[in-house]
């Protein structure tokens, strides 16, 4: 089936794909009968990180001919294609849709647009090395479910993460062992804690840090424990070669411990050098 222009399999979702504003790389895929669109990573399921968008600015609505988008008046007319958007109208591909000071397209897509614009989404927001979030996008996040957490007066809790014996991996193995360790901790923190707002990066060559929103400590503490006991359990091989790495970690709360991202992690950091002082392949906070 061709609509717009652009090819779209039946079984296919559609994409908006983000080319301007703060949120530029992002794609969101539509699949869902309603979804909103907006700045409050808690109430909008398409998350366009831009202080000029209001938290809840537009809905999404699936319909028997396709999605349509209808502006909830709450900030500056949504446009589309240019023309303001005084009604609820249908999407078709190609649309340019521009909120705030972002443009995002609507892409019914084929197979080869589907994988380049996830292919640039890769490229732009995550680790090589070990699939969560590129530090510069994490950042971002951080500061974005932060001022959200405040607004809406709900606990933000950080963990910092550090291998414990990476040097000596390296050393009796060689760098790439290590530099597959490290990767693989990332893959393990990511399937433990990074769905939803949930968010993770590599902090540093071998240190991570893990954006929990709506968790108390105690909370926090648990899921500390669940992904150090999870690295002290996995067999990590590679080409014959294996390790037995240990993960300290340490843990700090929004708003007892810090009000800013940078106490919150300087908090959690403290808190990561009082697990590894405790003898390492433990939690502290």
């Amino acid at each position: 089936m061709v609509r717009g222009g652009c090819s779209i399999s039946e079984n296919e979702h559609p994409l908006l794909v983000v080319l301007r504003g703060p949120s530029f790389g992002d794609v969101y895929t539509l699949n869902g009968e309603t979804l909103v669109l907006g700045s409050d990573p808690f109430r909008a399921d398409v998350v366009v990180r831009d202080m000029e968008v209001e938290p809840r600015q537009g809905k999404i609505s699936r319909g028997a001919e396709g999605y349509t988008l209808r502006d909830l008046g709450t900030g500056d007319a949504i446009t589309i294609n240019d023309e303001v958007l005084d009604d609820a109208r249908p999407l078709s591909c190609g649309d340019r849709i521009h909120v705030g000071g972002s443009v995002l397209e609507y892409i019914e897509h084929d197979t080869v647009r589907k994988q380049f614009h996830k292919k640039i989404q890769r490229l732009i927001n995550e680790d090589y090395l070990t699939g969560l979030l590129a530090k510069n996008r994490f950042d971002e996040k951080f500061d974005q479910t932060l001022e959200a957490s405040r607004e809406r007066n709900l606990p933000l809790s950080i963990l910092m993460a550090d291998i414990d014996n990476l040097k000596s991996i390296n050393d009796s193995h060689g760098h790439l062992l290590g530099e597959f360790t490290v990767g693989q901790i990332g893959h393990i923190i990511k399937e433990c804690y990074t769905s939803g707002e949930r968010y993770a990066t590599r902090f540093g060559g071998d240190e991570y840090e893990v954006l929990l929103p709506g968790m108390s400590k105690e909370e926090a503490l648990v899921a500390a424990e669940r992904i150090r006991r999870r690295v002290e359990e996995y067999s990590f091989e590679r080409d014959g070669l294996y390790a037995n790495p240990t993960l300290s970690l340490g843990a700090a709360t929004y708003p007892e411990d810090g009000a800013t991202a940078d106490a919150l992690t300087g908090a959690a950091d403290k808190a990561l050098y009082r697990a590894k002082n405790h003898g390492g392949n433990t939690v502290s906070e």
